[in-house]
């Protein structure tokens, strides 16, 4: 149930995100106020228009229409200085002009745009367009536009002369240059009436240019989604129209990054905005897993990641920046530049985990052993996410530094290392049993194909057009339109537009030189090695030690071999300690308290100092109490000799000295020698090392309780508990102590305390909430026996039926059998009959329903309960009514 509410949040994100970005495309547009359109000669038109335009003239002309002129001047929406021509036809006959321009639109069918213009006497003009009214925002007095959104060209012109059938005021000539002025005064009034309408706004910074107002925005995005969906039943129609001309898509790509190029960054406040409600869908994805603790530390740490790339994209010069958070995966950052050096894109990618190892490293050197949990647990964040992310696996960092240094000048390595990454997304998603790892590996396959298609397209390039990089930008342009289409790549129109500019961006920034490549492999490599090397010298390195030595120990070491040729008793003594390190974090606890004892009687012929004795006196009694021979008491010598040595040498430094402890405590508990225990437990609690570790005082607290609950001193026990509860920072553990305490109540009878606890948290406002750990299920099955022992059997029975409820809401119904048959005790027990056949039916139906938990036997069981029932009892009657023939009721006749 959780992934599928994941999905949808993630969903939702995505429709958020593909309106927000539409939205804010609209706002960065900016126009000017002012367009001129003069008469082009026929020697000024560029072929590219001409032949673009060729088959419209043509068609126009086999509809009644003759040549009359070229215009020619600079789109309002553009940013470069190329400009665009016009070519007006007119048809005598109706006296109506037609002017055919390149369309506006990648996804329409036609590669010709047509509109068609009556003049009449009495001032007024009538234009019929087609497929792009949903542009035009703003009516202009007397300048009536219309628009059938039809496929075909006879029909758009047979819309326009039916509406002229209904005019009957006289239609005007009018020359090439009262056309042009005519044109731009309808351009002029639009632009007014929308700043009139507040749809547009001047910009500040530059009077003569005007951007979209919010309520501009909204308007034209709403206008564009109508628009698309009147186009989108006139797609079959025009979807046989034949591939676009390789003028058109070259003239149209330029056209497309003119108009993104007019635009401007994202004012702070959109992207605000954008951030903000990112960062709520993401703690949404999050909030069903994670405490807010938790919560809270992992968005810091992500933002504290990408704010590292934002600040290194700022140094080099990146515009446009932005960070977004991503349901379910991360954050990201991201930033426009043009002509990025390979130096710089090395540093942009490293200075996301740089800061957090950075930070995380310096927490542990310099962190108080008291430090809060929170502390301890943003720290582990840091290092622990940040050094994840430099593994060699796209779109990590480190998978995107290894692509840039070593796969970007060969296509087909790129897609292996691709791959690669695929499989190592699949396989995490395998090993640690989470569907999230699973999807992002079947997203990156999803966009393989593509991938693959870019690295045909470039080597084709590649090798077709040695010279290509060096060529001028619209040759380039040329070079990978034709490749696309010498390819037989399925990129159509706005589609190929996208992956043209995407394979552009790869043929402006260059390979990495072999300095960069040198640059960017130190840095990484520093940061890979560097972060870990600096972690062992902190108080933390031990532990480190203990989680990687079974990882990076190699299997079949020849330990006695190295161990016989050692240099020296220091060498010799350490090579005792790496091997018992090595067996014992191996799981071989026999071969563990072997060298451990070996290096315990070095220390006695080589005098080393008393800090390396205690640590391997205690590292042998831990192999010894792990390994399962019955040799507690030698640990427990083992240790008091090392407590010993730690009073006897004035040792400041007493890192060892909690987990000493704690270890003698469970030596004696495990023997059952609880008086020693608690003495052991009261010489912790007097060491101020232990006191200052909060976590390790609730742990001595609760061992303290199990050492009470045996001999049987209630009170104290109790009060050990509850005081351990207290000191325990950590919800998990706070919750292993509450259940330790509920135990202890039930196996003392202290009934009335049990009930008291339990309602408190079910009901109260610290209640436990989620199935996902057992804590609820288990509390309410206490709960249950609890009411039972003081034959409150109505509320126990209530607490049951409500628990299997829940279960079947939750989906676990598949392990609703045993509180099932708890129920079917508890109703038995308060001597109602009826309730008892009732939930017999029903724990018959979970049984057949639950194939994993041996259904006969149970089924076996309960029809053995049933001959309690007389047979000529109604309830008899009633069973057989509900058809339970095979149930033991097949003789329910006779009554």
């Amino acid at each position: 149930m959780s992934y599928l509410f994941g999905f949808l949040l993630f969903v939702i994100f995505i429709q958020i995100l593909v309106r927000g970005s539409a939205i804010f495309q609209i706002l960065k547009l900016r126009m000017g106020l002012e367009t001129s359109l003069v008469v082009a000669n026929e020697g000024e038109v560029e072929e590219a228009y001409r032949r673009i335009l060729a088959q419209g003239i043509k068609e126009l002309s086999e509809l009644g229409f003759v040549d009359f002129c070229w215009l020619r001047g600079r789109e309002a929406s553009r940013n470069d200085d190329r400009e665009t021509f016009l070519c007006f036809m007119f048809h005598p006959e109706q006296r109506t002009y037609a002017c055919l321009s390149p369309h506006v639109d990648l996804s329409a069918g036609r590669e010709a745009q047509y509109s068609f213009l009556t003049f009449f006497s009495n001032g007024e003009t009538f234009e019929t367009v087609n497929g792009h009214k949903h542009l035009i925002l703003s009516d202009v007095a007397n300048y009536h536009v219309e628009d059938p959104y039809v496929a075909d060209l006879a029909d758009h012109w047979n819309a326009h002369l039916r509406r002229l059938e209904q005019i009957s005021v006289e239609r005007l000539e009018k020359a090439p240059e009262a056309i042009a002025a005519s044109c731009a005064a309808y351009f002029d009034d639009c632009i007014n009436h929308m700043l009139a309408q507040g749809v547009l706004k001047r910009v500040a910074k530059d009077a003569q240019r005007a951007q979209f107002t919010f309520k501009g925005a909204l308007r034209m995005q709403k206008s564009l989604q109508a628009g698309s969906a009147r186009l989108a039943k006139i797609a079959p129609a025009s979807a046989s129209a034949s591939a676009s001309s390789l003028d058109y898509q070259v003239l149209s790509h330029l056209r497309n990054d003119a108009i993104l190029a007019s635009g401007e960054a994202t004012g702070w406040l959109g992207k605000a905005l954008l951030l903000l409600v990112s960062l709520g869908v993401f703690a949404l994805s999050f909030g069903f897993k994670l405490d807010a603790f938790s919560l809270l530390i992992l968005i810091g740490v992500l933002f504290l990641h990408e704010l590292g790339h934002l600040l290194a994209m700022k140094a080099c010069g990146y515009r446009d920046l932005q960070i977004l958070f991503i349901p379910f995966l991360g954050a990201a950052a991201r930033g426009e530049k043009e002509r990025i050096p390979s130096w710089q894109k090395v540093i942009v990618d490293l200075m996301g985990p740089a800061p957090g190892l950075i930070l995380g490293i310096a927490l542990c050197f310099y962190m108080p052993p008291d430090a809060p949990g929170w502390m301890t647990s943003a720290a582990f964040m840091l290092i622990v996410l940040n050094y994840l992310n430099l593994a060699p696996i796209q779109p990590l960092d480190g998978g995107q530094l290894w692509n840039l240094l070593l796969f970007r000048r060969w296509p087909s390595a790129q897609i292996f290392f691709f791959c690669l990454s695929i499989l190592a997304f699949a396989l995490f998603s395998w090993w640690s049993k989470e569907p999230v790892f699973g999807v992002i590996a079947a997203f990156w396959a999803f966009l393989l194909p593509n991938q693959w298609r870019q690295a045909r397209l470039f080597a084709h390039i590649r090798r077709t057009h040695p010279r290509v990089q060096e060529s001028e930008y619209p040759e380039q342009l040329a070079a990978a339109y034709e490749g696309v289409k010498a390819l037989k790549l399925p990129w159509r129109k706005a589609v190929a537009y996208q992956q043209v500019k995407a394979l552009m961006v790869r043929f402006r920034d260059r390979p990495p030189f072999a300095w960069e490549f040198l640059f960017g492999m130190t840095l990484y490599l520093a940061l890979v090695i560097g972060a870990p090397a600096a972690l062992m010298q902190t108080r933390y390195g031990d532990a480190l030690k203990d989680i990687v030595a079974p990882w990076l120990a190699k299997k079949g070491m020849n330990w006695d071999g190295q161990i016989a040729n050692a240099k020296n008793p220091r060498e010799r003594l350490s090579l005792l300690i790496a091997a018992g390190d090595y067996y014992f974090y191996s799981g071989d606890e026999v071969m563990a308290e072997k060298y451990y004892d070996l290096a315990l009687k070095e220390t006695e012929r080589n005098g080393i100092s008393p800090e390396e004795k205690i640590k391997i006196l205690y590292q042998l009694a831990q192999a010894l109490f792990m390994n399962t021979n019955d040799k507690e008491s030698v640990s427990i010598a083992y240790l008091q000799e090392a407590l010993r040595l730690y009073q006897k040498e004035r040792i400041q430094n007493g890192e060892l000295i909690p987990d000493i402890y704690e270890l003698l405590v469970e030596c004696y508990l495990f023997q059952s020698d609880y008086t020693s225990a608690l003495k052991n437990i009261d010489g912790a609690f007097a060491n101020s090392d232990i006191r200052r570790n909060e976590q390790r005082v609730a742990q001595l607290y609760m061992l303290k309780g199990n050492a009470l609950s045996e001999l049987h001193r209630v009170v104290e026990a109790e009060r050990a508990y509850i005081q351990g509860i207290k000191a325990s920072k950590s919800v998990d553990f706070k919750r292993t102590v509450e259940l330790r305490l509920l135990e202890f109540y039930l196996n003392e009878d202290l009934n009335d305390a049990a009930i008291k606890r339990l309602e408190s948290l079910l009901y109260g406002p610290k209640a436990f909430t989620g199935y996902t750990d057992g804590i609820s299920y288990n509390l309410n099955l206490r709960l249950a026996w609890a009411y039972y022992s003081k034959e409150r059997y109505i509320d126990a029975e209530i607490t049951l039926r409500s628990l299997l409820v829940d279960m079947t809401d939750a989906g676990l119904g598949d392990v609703s059998l045993l509180p099932a048959l708890e129920l079917l005790h508890i109703v038995q027990s308060a001597h109602d009959p009826w309730q008892a056949a009732g939930t017999r039916i029903w724990i018959e139906q979970i049984a057949e329903n639950t194939l994993d938990l041996a259904p006969d036997a149970y089924i076996d069981s309960l029809r053995e309960q049933l001959h309690y029932i007389p047979k000529s009892s109604r309830y008899r009657r009633k069973l057989a009514e509900a058809g339970l023939t095979s149930f033991g009721v097949k003789n329910a006749s006779e009554s």
